[in-house]
């Protein structure tokens, strides 16, 4: 997405500044005006630029020094007007009144449009711009007040006082809404999060923002700015939405977990914990197609039939446990993957790992087998042992080949007598056998 330089001469010439962001919320373009409106942007903007790190700029020149600490907030609050903007809204920058608009672009970018409105005198608020106002509060079902120039309460209606519990006859005129909140708080405030809330929301007209009271309770306010630095506010109670929306956010992430846990007991052996052939083949997958060192190492059980037929399964199961724990414990790097086959064969999938050090942790595994207590878990059975086969190389690597390799030296060292590691070299490098 990218506006032609014809549409934006046309935008300056209707007195219209625009910026144009790509989907990812970068600066893609923008017209003589926009820099107008926003001189703090000139010579600074560049194609490129996250969104976010323009609003930082557009911040530090706004805020006072006590509100720069929420800075991150406004930030945050500006990033998802960004994203979710379809009404335009109105704010002060400069001395310019403006009124912002965007439109989402087929790609998935926005284009931000300002334009100038007549600006308003904040002198003195007169008597006649007030009164017609007060009047008309008992009339609006929901909670609404008038601010000062000063952002003081001008007047109220009886629902605001609802809202916030404020008892018949405690005072209201002249306290800002950041002094009714806190005394709403009182002994139990969640450190001042609404005071950005409202900081935010005194600046832009029609753009709705939400403050937390205690109780669990919810309001959505909205601000109009009117001649005479006058501020209507309004206030609605969205407890039930808010706490429906929080509920299905729950909900949502409860089944989120679940269908994660799902996931993992899909790809896990149910016998060890270890990762099931499935896994393995994806991790093998994923593993060989990237540009590093891979070794891929088979393990079989010597004998098993054997132990099974003499022993029974639960001991022959036991034995699967207690292998699959001495191979999960010698397996150090987070970046290999660990996984029973099936019956008594097992994978592990070592990325980033050579050779020689594969085969080094192929001795240790053999030498912790060897020290197992296996009369434990039976007196007549004296010892288990494994026979292991390697194969490696520099990835990317052929994961059907690499694998084929790993069985054969397997294979090898069962021919050979069992108890004992192979290594078996990819095509064009001389087999290795160690014993």
């Amino acid at each position: 997405m990218k506006l032609s330089r014809y549409l934006h001469d046309s935008l300056d010439a209707l007195g219209i500044g625009a910026c144009e962001y790509d989907a990812d919320m970068r600066a893609v373009g923008w017209n003589s005006t926009f820099l107008q409106f926003f001189p703090e942007d000139e010579g600074v903007i560049y194609v490129g630029e996250p969104y976010g790190d323009n609003l930082l700029r557009f911040y530090h020149g706004r805020l006072a020094p006590e509100e720069l600490p929420d800075i991150e907030r406004h930030v945050a609050e500006g990033v998802a007007r960004h994203e979710n903007q379809t009404q335009p809204f109105e704010f002060i920058h400069h001395g310019r009144r403006l009124r912002a608009s965007s439109l989402r672009a087929p790609d998935g970018g926005r284009v931000r449009m300002w334009q100038r409105l007549d600006v308003e005198s904040h002198a003195e608020t007169a008597p006649e711009l007030v009164l017609p106002l007060i009047d008309a509060l008992p009339f609006i079902p929901d909670g609404a007040t008038i601010l000062d120039a000063r952002e003081s309460v001008l007047a109220a209606n009886d629902a605001f006082r609802r809202l916030y519990d404020l008892p018949r006859g405690s005072p209201v005129v002249g306290r800002t809404l950041n002094e009714i909140i806190a005394w709403c708080w009182r002994g139990a405030s969640p450190a001042g999060a609404w005071r950005a809330a409202i900081s935010n929301g005194l600046r832009y007209d029609g753009v709705p923002f939400e403050v937390e009271l205690p109780g669990q309770r919810w309001l959505r306010l909205i601000a109009r700015h009117s001649t005479g630095g006058l501020s209507f506010f309004t206030h609605a109670d969205i407890t039930v939405a808010k706490r429906q929306q929080m509920e299905l956010l729950e909900a949502q992430e409860a089944l989120r977990r679940a269908n994660a846990a799902l996931a993992e007991l899909a790809e896990t052996d149910g016998l060890t914990g270890l990762a099931n052939r499935r896994r393995f083949v994806a991790g093998l997958a994923e593993a060989v197609a990237l540009p590093q060192p891979l070794s891929l190492m088979m393990i079989d059980v010597d004998h098993f039939k054997t132990i099974n037929d003499r022993f029974g399964h639960l001991v022959g199961d036991a034995c699967l446990r207690a292998i699959a724990e001495v191979v999960a414990g010698q397996v150090r790097p987070a970046s290999a993957l660990v996984a029973r086959i099936g019956g008594e064969e097992f994978g592990i999938v070592l990325g980033g790992m050579r050779l020689e050090t594969a085969h080094d942790m192929a001795i240790a595994i053999r030498r912790s087998l060897a020290l197992m207590p296996w009369h434990t878990l039976h007196a007549d059975l004296s010892g288990v042992t494994v026979s292991i086969g390697l194969c490696g190389g520099e990835g990317p690597l052929d994961g059907t080949n690499l694998h084929a390799r790993a069985d054969e030296a397997l294979y090898v060292a069962k021919r050979n007598g069992r108890d004992r590691i192979e290594i078996s070299s990819l095509p064009g490098a001389p087999l290795c056998i160690a014993g």
